[in-house]
């Protein structure tokens, strides 16, 4: 099974949203180039374990990390383990609903 797998650190907010979405698009480019011969992955994951600090820009680097798995794999990104403020920030903004969710 191919995977992609997105780790982040511990705080994604707006001091660190570029950088860290500069890092997971440069791990998407990566990954397009790895598995051209391939195929696409199964899964696309942004693994959310080692987040302690998020405010809305996280939803803003998700949103987007989505729409370019979607782009770039015709897949959506899944995101596995978001802390309980990430998720209560989203679904405050209603922005859950766009977003494929794992416990």
């Amino acid at each position: 099974m191919s995977l992609v797998r997105l780790t982040f650190s511990e705080r994604l907010d707006l001091q660190n949203a570029m950088a860290e979405l500069s890092m997971h698009e440069r791990s998407l480019d990566e990954s397009v180039r790895h598995l051209k011969t391939k195929g696409a992955p199964e899964s696309i994951i942004a693994d959310l374990s080692g987040l302690r600090e998020v405010d809305t820009a996280a939803l803003t680097v998700l949103l987007h990390l989505d729409r370019e798995s979607r782009r770039r794999f015709g897949k959506p990104l899944v995101i596995e383990s978001a802390p309980r403020q990430l998720r209560a920030l989203a679904e405050l903004t209603s922005v859950d609903r766009l977003m494929t969710w794992q416990a």
